[in-house]
């Protein structure tokens, strides 16, 4: 497994069409917005088992609310068959290496929280932060993952050279729903509500202090391991 950074047309072209392919999207990332990226600070990258395509990822400067410039991951996926196997990693790796090289803090990133291995992957597995959540941050999207459905996400922050934060405190758990993807292919009104309901509970779980420290799971669930430290409780009416 290589990877590397595309700077040609072709591989523009090739990145697009992995990108339609994973997502089941009409939009992908324009072939022209991509030379942007590559030419102007930004990153882009493909994973290569000899000469076939099978990961991809995009990360370009970005500014934070704090007014930081930090490396946007915009794209990041891997065709199915190569899943599990190290290229998301791999992938992420070099992003950082990209934001290392540019002097830049953190890669930072948002997430469904309701899936699973993006959980596991995220948090675990490459150690990254919940920093905040974003109700409806794209807008319906309309592809073959998110269909018609709000776009609730986690925002993440990673720096794996960083120390996690203490997670020290009052703690509690939300066990994130099985069979979710098939929920949505099934009966697109049914996983409305189911994403409804976990989303309104993270929102009042975060706005009463806790926090997300990290993914746990067992043969048969995954869940969110929250941590709500005493400096946080202060001033929430909990009635």
């Amino acid at each position: 497994m290589v990877i590397r950074e595309l700077s040609e047309p072709h591989e523009f072209a090739a990145f697009s069409r992995l990108e339609a392919e994973i997502w089941g999207a009409n939009d992908p990332t324009p072939r022209a917005l991509l030379h942007v990226f590559a030419r102007h600070g930004g990153v882009v990258l493909g994973a290569y088992d000899g000469e076939r395509l099978v990961g991809i990822s995009l990360g370009f400067p970005g500014l934070d609310r704090e007014g930081r410039t930090y490396l946007h991951s915009h794209v990041l996926g891997v065709t199915p068959e190569y899943r599990g196997r190290g290229v998301g990693q791999a992938l992420k790796r070099a992003q950082w290496a990209h934001a290392e090289r540019l002097g830049l803090p953190y890669v930072g990133w948002t997430y469904d929280p309701l899936m699973a291995p993006n959980a596991w992957f995220n948090l675990k597995v490459l150690g990254a932060t919940v920093a905040d959540v974003l109700e409806n941050a794209y807008g319906p999207l309309d592809d073959a993952i998110n269909g018609t459905l709000p776009t609730h996400r986690f925002w993440v922050c990673w720096n794996p050279t960083s120390r996690r934060p203490d997670d020290q405190g009052e703690e509690a758990t939300l066990v994130i729903p099985e069979n979710v993807d098939s929920l949505r292919r099934r009966d697109p009104d049914a996983a409305r509500r189911q994403q409804e309901a976990f989303f309104s509970e993270i929102r009042q779980r975060w706005a009463a202090g806790w926090r997300i420290a990290g993914v746990e799971r067992d043969s048969s669930r995954v869940w969110y391991r929250w941590v709500r430290r005493s400096e946080e409780r202060g001033g929430v009416d909990e009635n």
